[in-house]
């Protein structure tokens, strides 16, 4: 694990929410959308595999990358998003 934590913003734009959370550069983009959908949703069971991860307003399909490998600074931005008709998504079949 990295030294310094990361304070970012994770948003969920299609709800108007948004929190400061700290983050080790290590932690993956799913484990941030898992940690922080709950807290921005106030609900305890939420399906996160309904929701996508963007940055810089870009998917980031391989959800298994960190914040590292991403490049997010500091005060960086990550946002959640529903999957939905103008966004499906990935085709599991």
């Amino acid at each position: 694990m990295f030294g310094k934590m990361l304070q970012i913003r994770v948003i969920v734009p299609d709800e108007w929410r948004e929190q400061k959370m700290e983050f080790a550069p290590d932690t993956t983009v799913r484990d941030v959308k898992e940690r922080a959908l709950p807290e921005l949703l106030g609900r305890g069971a939420i399906d996160t595999s309904t929701y996508y991860v963007e940055y810089f307003e870009k998917e980031v399909p391989d959800e298994s990358r960190t914040l590292a490998d991403l490049g997010v600074p500091q005060g960086g931005v990550i946002s959640l998003r529903p999957y939905d008709m103008d966004h499906p998504a990935p085709f599991d079949g």
